[in-house]
């Protein structure tokens, strides 16, 4: 298997134990390629021993379905299609769970984005913890649901707790996306009959592509409401599946014109909103933020000089994010020493926390407990 005719030069070798099987190291290759190949691994080896290569594909790039002129006159690009299926967009952290073999046993795991496996020591939070307390008692049927379908499954770990541009009020959930098979091929949630929790279906368009998807996108902008710290309330986007006459699934994604707006660059620039949303999203696959890794992330939406020209702006807006997490880290730390759960005594906690924090800033204290205590 030739990995620069697959994944380019946008690629780097592991090697990590899997923690959903520690017992064994696996090797390979990851890629960083846009593409549909975006975090797709080659495995090589298992414990030392070299094993026939193996391509796992991963959850692909999504992209709009138009092109926009220096204008700002969008074209669409919609292929003819035989049904047109739009589910909503979760914002959170992506798992795909896979499965791969050392020759003679399968093994079953899962990965984020642009690691081989979900971290479990970061130390912006537990991934792997976080993936366990929602799924563990439907990992068996995740693990049969893989192997019967023969793909792999991917999920969006979202919630309160695991936070990003757009707020939930659920503390932490996992909803099915979509499957994928290591041919490439997408299979949308509608065919994948499982008792899982999904990604809910927003809608079925049957004609008239170019203003369903403007109708969709202005009804998600109304039901957003922005809330402080840069986030915001409802929901972050949809996302399209077109089955062609070929019988390929295409996705497309529909975001709101204020989460669109973040995630393009605005003028000669980079949004600070765009760049807030890459860095909180980086902690999937770092422990340690820095200005180079948030460039590389950028530098896949983003052309180089518009990327080189943010440096500073980069610089505040990971602080920004350490801040809030360095504020959570503090808040827990002091309710710890209080001793009192706080729903038993609400008042009473409150009342101590309020002599380690500012008036102003007792509600993030009170949503910091609960959501993460």
């Amino acid at each position: 298997m030739n990995i620069e005719e697959l994944f380019g030069k946008d690629y780097h070798e592991f090697c990590e134990l899997d923690p959903f099987n520690p017992q064994n190291e696996v090797k390979g290759h990851i890629s960083r390629r846009a593409t549909e190949y975006y975090g797709a691994l080659v495995i090589t080896h298992v414990n030392d021993i070299a094993v026939e290569e193996q391509l796992v594909m991963a959850t692909p790039k999504m992209h709009y379905p138009f092109t926009t002129s220096q204008t700002g006159e969008r074209k669409y690009n919609f292929p003819i299609a035989s049904k047109v299926e739009v589910f909503e967009k979760l914002d959170g952290t992506n798992i795909l769970a896979y499965s791969y073999t050392d020759g003679d046993d399968i093994f079953y795991t899962c990965k984020t984005r642009l690691l081989p496996f979900v971290n479990a020591g970061s130390k912006w939070g537990n991934f792997f913890a976080m993936w366990n307390e929602v799924a563990q008692e439907d990992w068996d049927y995740i693990c049969d649901l893989i192997s019967m379908l023969g793909c792999n499954l991917s999920f969006e770990l979202y919630g309160a707790r695991n936070p990003h541009l757009v707020i939930y009020d659920v503390p932490l959930a996992y909803a099915l996306l979509f499957g994928v098979t290591n041919a490439g091929n997408i299979i949308s949630p509608s065919k994948i009959e499982c008792t899982l929790p999904k990604a809910k279906l927003i809608a079925e368009v049957d004609k008239d592509y170019d203003d369903a998807y403007v109708s969709i996108q202005k009804q998600l902008e109304k039901g957003l409401r922005k809330l402080g710290d840069e986030t915001y309330a409802g929901i972050e986007g949809t996302v399209w599946y077109l089955q062609t006459i070929e019988r390929r699934t295409i996705q497309y994604k529909c975001k709101p014109e204020t989460i669109e707006i973040i995630h393009f660059s605005q003028g000669k620039g980079i949004s600070r909103n765009s760049i807030l949303a890459t860095c909180w999203n980086a902690l999937e696959n770092t422990d340690r933020l820095t200005v180079d890794f948030i460039k590389q992330l950028l530098l896949e939406e983003f052309e180089a000089p518009k990327v080189e020209a943010n440096h500073y702006l980069i610089e505040s807006c990971i602080k920004v994010v350490e801040d809030a997490l360095a504020f959570r880290d503090r808040v827990l730390s002091e309710y710890r020493a209080v001793g009192v759960d706080i729903k038993l005594d609400k008042v009473a906690v409150m009342r101590k926390m309020s002599e380690k924090f500012e008036r102003n800033e007792m509600s993030k204290v009170y949503t910091a407990i609960m959501n993460w205590s």
